[in-house]
Formats: structure tokens, C-alpha cells, sequence
């Protein structure tokens, strides 16, 4: 205790004031890191310190009015700027509760008020860009009094970057004023009044920068217009912080990382850059310090190291699956204030939907706006819901689709590349906000005649990726049909079929579109049944499971249980349960005998010999898929409170039978089991042999990986226990060389010479020959292994 007062006491009066002089120096950079360091600071020091020692240096700076010796021209100017950012810093600090809001209300507020009537147009714009940070720290009464007409002065001000700057902060702006009215001692009453000053303050300021005289003004306006109309959809309200993975919605880093939360709430992960700073200066350390480097490594348990063997697609896909289901159900349980939808159509939505055509000479600035409107149109969706689709809503996706809609000329146009780009992203999220009506009659015809066969590469990868989750929505036979031309499409020349023609074909050089056909597999598995599986998918995992780039096959191989899942006898549906059965058995039969033939060369010639002997790298692929069928196995053995999306799962109400890697019901996992243990194991149990070192190691890996009751077969156990006899015995070996290597000994001088340490005893002579036949039997494996590479 008295060594952290002693620190602590060294902070405040020492670093504080070193920082302090750092801030004021004469070098932009210096200026610039003191500063950062000064709002990493605040929130550890003492609540009742902050305005004592910290927040002095900020309210110094803004009053600075002596010249520093030797300092360049406007040098007071720069001392202004960085005392407004660094009281915006402080305020977003005070916002999320890690310093006191007295502070924002009795020292920061006011400088930064002076600060926007400052005589120099870049105080005044920097002061513009930490109004939204200190609005979040006051009370309603200081934001309707001070604070808001402060923003509406800064809107209208004379010089243009000013009011370009508070085009850029209308965001943020609309953002506090809910977070503020979100907040626990706020009244009821209190939140209508705040959510009316968006309605009657913040609209008004928004159309008249898009009227501005500027073009530079009303083009960032432009730029910001989607994320402003979205910022009305009600964030605070509902689980919210449960559906985006990685943690709660007013993280930036959490709407970075979720690709659904990036389109559908572009107002909280586009916030300007600079107002986000101090909620993320942990995760931004570019120097890890000694304290970090001394934590040990958590010890995973059990349950996270089976979480952990899954690859990150598959859980990637399910999390924003998830994600998608839930923000659409938030809607349904949410939905925005009538009173917002009200404003935004009728004045803000017009402006919105010219964007899709706009003409304003510059055909990049052209193609730049409506870059613009397709990345938030998602966002205005959701906002305004299917119930306004029709009219301007679906005359804004018409146009961005095609240039030319609703023109007197009929031909169709082809919109900018980034603008096909980015709705391809994003056709799937729309699709699931408008439901399976409006998507059946605007959204399917649209994405057929534009999207689905298109060339360039990341339209397709988008479709490819996304596909799943937009024919979800399809009733079963429409959904046949589409995965009819999806199958034709991906076995085309320009994706699979271009496997096909030459090896210096340069289409091969796609396998990132390969790549994403695999992991698409688990998804498309639970939308068909077995015999539509059996007939579209199963010749395309053949494809991908022998391709020429180790990923592509690497991550079609945990298809392969889903696959034989979905051939389970339960699956097939109508019919006799005797020819159910026999069907059953003879597309699992043709499946094992496929991989075993192809991958490890098991097929006969004519003359009865056979095939040609799998090499070391196909082998470890068949025991990788013999560990994802046991993991299958394992993760559906697991209660649904241990299942790993368990956290995104409780904020979506419908019940799903099936899940990639989860509920397993006993009849399918009794079909598994029997593949597994009497079908795929046995080969893989006789590689414990095997020349290759590498390939014996993966094999043990893959029985440790197995079920309990699979591991306890008695080949199975035997086979595992010889494979961790042989590694415990080779890392004893080399372990017991490495210590000797490593043990220091002795300078040798000419009073006393070198000594030699005398070698171990071990008593237990038989362990000793154990052990030397082990090495001898591991090293002949490894001379074999060299000569077989």
C-alpha cells in the first residue's frame, strides 16, 4: 500500500507535470503525444484528482496568450487546437463514467464554448468536433441552453470549413443526445425533449448544409447523410449489446469487427476517428509494458479448447447468421419512433435517394456519392422497414442497380463497379429487414439479372459468401431452383470448371473464390435435403476436397460431417423406412469408398492392384476428416447453456433444428458413430506405423480429439497410448540434450580445472532398455521419413 501511494504521488507530481511541459513544446508530434498520454492517464487517477492536476493543462492551453521564445507563427493558434481535442478526449472519458461528469459541467464545457467563438476558424472547427463528446457529459439543461445553439452558431458560420466540420459531427451529435437521454437519472419527459432537439435542431442544420453555396460543404454532408438518418434507429433500446459479437454497441471496435454491424449501424462504426480515441488507447498500445509481459497465458478449459478446434469460419458464419437474425427480431420488438420515420421521409429521404443520381458534372464525384448511398442504404432500410418500401426506398435500390430507372429511355445502364460491390455485400441484409414476400417479387429478379453471374471477382465472392443467407428466406422449391443456377455457375469455366483446362490456365490463380465455395458448405448442407445434397453439393466438395491449394481443401474437409449428417436415415423423409434405409447406406458407402479411393489411393485397377499410394500430405487430410466427423460427435453431445454461440443465441427467439456443428439428435449421432468407429477409423488406426513422423503425430492428435466412448474402444486406446508413449519418450529424449546443453558450467582456470558433470543414474535398467529401443525405433522412422521426402 505504501509503495502504490509512493507511485501514485510520483504520477501526479512528476509525469503530470513533465507531461504538462511536453504538451506546450513547439513540435507538433511532441504536442500530439503528450496530449494522448495525458487522456490515457485520466481515467487512472483518482476521481476527485482529475480536476486538480489534469484538467488545468487543457484550460491553460485555450488561454494561452504569451508567445513562447523561439515558437513559430501561430503557435498559440496549435495550443488552442490541442487543448479542444484534449477536452474532447477528456469528455468522452467522463461519457463512459472512468472520470467524474462534474468535471465536464463545471471546467470543460465552458472552455470549449469559449473555444468555439475563438478568432481563428480552426479553434472554432476543432471546437465544433468536441461539442458531441462534451454533450454526452452534461444535463438536458446545459445541452438545450448551451450546448445545441453553440453547434447551430458553428453551422452557420462564415467560414466554410466550419460548416463542413459540422456537417461531419451531426452524427455524433444525434448519437449523444440518445445516449444522453438514455442514461439512468434522466426523466421521461426529459428524453421526448431531447429526442424532439433531434427532430427540430439537427434535421434543420443537416438541410441546410445540403443547400449550402459551398460545394465542398454540401458534398460532406452528402457523405454523412446515411449514417445521420440511421443514427434514429433506436440503438439504446433491447439487447443490443448481445448481438454484435466482440462486445456492447458503443464500441467502435465492436461494429469494426461484425461485417452486420458495419451495414447496419454505419453511424456508430464510421464515428470520426478523432472523438474515438480515448474509449480504445488500451487496445492501440503500440508498446506492451513490463506489467503485460508478465501476465501469465490463461489456462483454457476443457470446453474453450474444444471451441477453439472449430476453424474460424465456421464460427464466423454462425456469429453473423446470428447477428442478422437478431437485429431483424430487435426491429420487429423495437421498432424506431413513428415520429422519427415521420421527419426522415419527409425531409431527409428525398435528399438521400438523389444520391443514387446524382449529377454534378464530376463523374468520380458522381460515382463517390453514390458509393455513399449503397454503403448506408442497409441502415436507412432497417430505419424506415419494409412497411415504407414502396416508393422512394425501392426507387433508390432501382436506380443505384441501374442508372438509367425510371428514365423515358428503357436500356439499362451499368452502375459504378464500387457501387455493384457494395450492394453485393450487403443484398442479403435487405433481404432479411424486407422478409420473404418483397424479396421474392424486387429483390430475387435483381439479384439474378445483375449479380449472380457476374465477372469480376469480389461480386461473385460477395455472392458466393452470402448466398446462404439470402436463400434461407426462399420457400423450398424456389430455393431448388436457385441452387440449380448456383450450381452451374460454380462449376462454370470461371470458377471450378476452370480447373479443367489447363494448368496454366491463370483462372486457377481464383482459389480465394474456391475457398469461399468451401465455406460456404456448412451453411448450404442445412438448407436442402439429401437428395438435392446428394445431387448439386456432393459433386462440388468432391472438387474442392482434391483441390490444388492446401486451404481450399483443408477447409471443405469439415463439410464432410455435415455431409454424412445429412444422409442419416431420419433426413430422407417420406417413404419406406426400409428403402429410407438402403438409400442411406448407399450414398455414406459411396462417400467412404470415394475418400478412401481418392484420398489415400485404396482403388484397384483392372488387373485387381492397387491405386497409386497416398503421399504424407493426403494421409494426414484423411485423419483430419476423421477428427472433424469425432468433433461433430463431441460438440452435439454438449447441452445448449456449453454450445459456443450460447451468448448471441439468447437474443433470437426462433429455434433452429439445424446448426454446423450442434444439435445432434441420438439417431444421428448414433449414424456418425458407426461411420466413424467401423468405417473411417480403421484405416486411420493403421497409419500408428507410419514412416512419416508428422503423420503418426496428427493421427494422435485426432484420437485425443475423439468422444469418450470412442477413445475407450480398445484399438482405439491402444493405438493412442503407443503414439503418447513414442512423443513422451522423443521430448524426454530431447529434452534430457537440451538441458545438458543449456546447464552453465564453470570457467576453467589453472587453480581449479574444468570439471565434467557425471552423468545420471538411472536404476531401473529395463526402463533404460525401454527407452533406448523407443530412440532407435524413432530414429530408423525418421531416416525412413527423409528418404521418402
Amino acid at each position: 500500500r505504501d509503495l502504490n501511494d509512493v507511485g501514485y504521488k510520483v504520477v501526479i507530481n512528476v509525469l503530470i507535470a513533465h507531461l504538462a511541459t511536453l504538451i506546450m513544446d513547439t513540435d507538433m508530434d511532441v504536442r500530439r503525444s503528450a496530449s494522448e498520454s495525458l487522456a490515457e492517464l485520466a481515467p487512472h487517477i483518482r476521481k476527485n484528482d482529475v480536476s486538480t492536476f489534469i484538467l488545468p493543462v487543457p484550460v491553460r492551453m485555450s488561454q494561452e496568450s504569451k508567445p513562447k521564445k523561439g515558437a513559430p507563427d501561430g503557435f498559440q493558434e496549435e495550443l488552442r487546437i490541442t487543448a479542444a481535442n484534449l477536452l474532447a478526449e477528456l469528455s468522452g472519458a467522463a461519457e463512459i463514467g472512468q472520470i467524474p461528469k462534474s468535471c465536464v459541467r463545471d471546467h470543460i464545457m465552458s472552455t470549449v464554448l469559449q473555444l468555439c467563438e475563438d478568432a481563428s476558424f480552426r479553434v472554432r472547427r476543432s471546437a465544433a468536433q468536441a461539442l458531441p463528446r462534451v454533450l454526452g457529459g452534461t444535463s438536458l439543461t446545459d445541452a438545450r441552453d448551451r450546448i445545441m445553439p453553440a453547434f447551430e452558431n458553428l453551422s452557420k458560420d462564415d467560414m466554410y470549413r466550419v460548416r463542413k466540420s459540422t456537417g461531419e459531427c451531426l452524427v455524433d451529435m444525434s448519437r449523444s443526445l440518445i445516449i444522453l437521454a438514455g442514461q439512468k437519472e434522466v426523466k421521461d419527459t426529459d428524453k421526448v425533449i431531447l429526442k424532439e432537439m433531434r427532430r427540430k435542431i439537427l434535421i434543420p442544420i443537416a438541410i441546410e448544409l445540403l443547400k449550402d453555396a459551398n460545394k465542398f460543404v454540401r458534398h460532406g454532408m452528402m457523405q454523412f447523410l446515411g449514417p445521420f438518418i440511421a443514427s434514429f434507429y433506436p440503438l439504446q433500446e433491447g439487447a443490443l449489446n448481445s448481438i454484435l459479437p466482440g462486445g456492447t454497441v458503443e464500441s467502435p471496435a465492436t461494429m469494426e469487427n461484425s461485417g452486420i454491424g458495419s451495414q447496419f449501424f454505419p453511424h456508430a462504426s464510421s464515428m470520426v476517428s478523432r472523438l474515438n480515441s480515448s474509449a480504445t488507447t488500451n487496445a492501440s498500445s503500440p508498446t506492451p509494458t513490463p506489467a503485460t509481459l508478465d501476465i501469465p497465458e490463461k489456462k483454457l478449459s476443457d470446453l474453450e479448447q474444444l471451441e477453439q478446434a472449430l476453424p474460424n469460419y465456421v464460427r464466423s458464419n454462425r456469429l453473423s447468421f446470428l447477428s442478422l437474425t437478431a437485429v431483424v427480431e430487435h426491429r420487429r420488438k423495437n421498432p424506431p419512433d413513428q415520429r422519427d420515420v415521420i421527419a426522415i421521409k419527409n425531409k431527409l429521404l428525398g435528399h438521400f435517394v438523389s444520391l443514387a443520381q446524382i449529377a454534378t458534372g464530376d463523374e468520380n464525384t458522381d460515382a463517390e456519392m453514390r458509393v455513399y448511398c449503397a454503403y448506408s442504404y442497409p441502415a436507412v432500410v432497417l430505419l424506415l422497414g419494409p412497411e415504407n418500401w414502396e416508393g422512394d426506398l425501392k426507387i433508390c435500390f432501382m436506380t443505384l442497380v441501374n442508372p438509367n430507372y425510371n428514365r423515358l429511355y428503357t436500356e439499362a445502364a451499368i452502375p459504378p463497379l464500387p457501387v455493384k460491390r457494395c450492394l453485393a455485400s450487403s443484398l442479403h441484409t435487405v433481404a432479411h429487414v424486407l422478409g420473404t414476400d418483397l424479396t421474392i417479387q424486387d429483390i430475387l429478379p435483381v439479384f439474378r439479372a445483375n449479380f449472380f453471374g457476374d465477372t469480376d471477382d469480389s461480386v461473385r465472392l460477395n455472392v458466393i459468401r452470402n448466398f446462404p443467407w439470402l436463400t434461407s428466406l426462399l420457400p423450398n422449391e424456389m430455393r431448388t431452383e436457385y441452387l440449380s443456377m448456383w450450381n452451374d455457375i460454380v462449376k462454370g469455366e470461371d470458377l471450378l470448371g476452370a480447373f479443367k483446362r489447363s494448368a496454366t490456365n491463370p483462372m486457377l490463380l481464383n482459389w480465394r473464390q474456391r475457398d469461399f465455395v468451401s465455406r460456404s458448405m456448412p451453411e448450404m448442407l442445412g438448407l436442402l435435403g439429401p437428395l438435392e445434397v446428394q445431387q448439386y453439393l456432393w459433386p462440388i466438395m468432391q472438387m474442392l476436397l482434391v483441390d490444388s491449394v492446401s486451404l481450399v481443401r483443408e477447409d471443405a474437409e469439415w463439410a464432410i460431417p455435415l455431409l454424412l449428417r445429412a444422409y442419416c436415415t431420419e433426413n430422407i423423409g417420406d417413404g419406406e423406412a426400409s428403402s429410407s434405409k438402403r438409400w442411406s447406406a448407399d450414398v455414406c458407402k459411396h462417400v467412404i469408398v470415394w475418400i478412401k479411393d481418392t484420398i489415400l489411393g485404396t482403388q484397384k485397377n483392372a488387373k485387381g492392384e492397387g491405386g497409386k499410394a497416398a503421399n504424407f500430405s493426403k494421409r494426414q487430410q484423411y485423419c483430419r476428416i476423421c477428427a472433424a466427423v469425432g468433433l461433430a460427435i463431441r460438440f452435439g453431445d454438449l447441452k445448449p447453456s456449453e454450445q459456443w454461440d450460447r451468448k448471441l443465441r439468447s437474443a433470437v427467439s426462433r429455434q433452429e433444428s439445424y446448426v454446423p456443428y450442434q444439435t445432434l439428435s441420438s439417431a444421428e449421432r448414433k449414424h456418425l458413430r458407426r461411420l466413424l468407429v467401423y468405417d473411417l477409423l480403421p484405416p486411420a488406426l493403421e497409419m500408428k506405423d507410419d514412416r512419416v513422423t508428422n503423420v503418426r503425430l496428427t493421427l494422435m492428435k485426432v484420437l485425443q480429439a475423439m468422444p469418450d466412448d470412442i477413445k475407450q474402444l480398445a484399438s482405439v486406446n491402444e493405438v493412442l497410448k503407443e503414439l503418447e508413449d513414442e512423443v513422451e519418450t522423443w521430448e524426454s529424449f530431447n529434452g534430457g540434450e537440451q538441458q545438458s546443453r543449456q546447464q552453465p558450467q564453470p570457467a576453467p582456470t589453472a587453480s581449479a580445472p574444468r570439471q565434467v558433470a557425471p552423468k545420471p543414474q538411472v536404476n531401473d535398467e529395463q526402463g533404460r532398455r525401454n527407452n533406448r529401443e523407443r530412440v532407435a525405433v524413432f530414429n530408423s522412422h525418421d531416416t525412413e521419413n527423409r528418404a521418402a521426402i
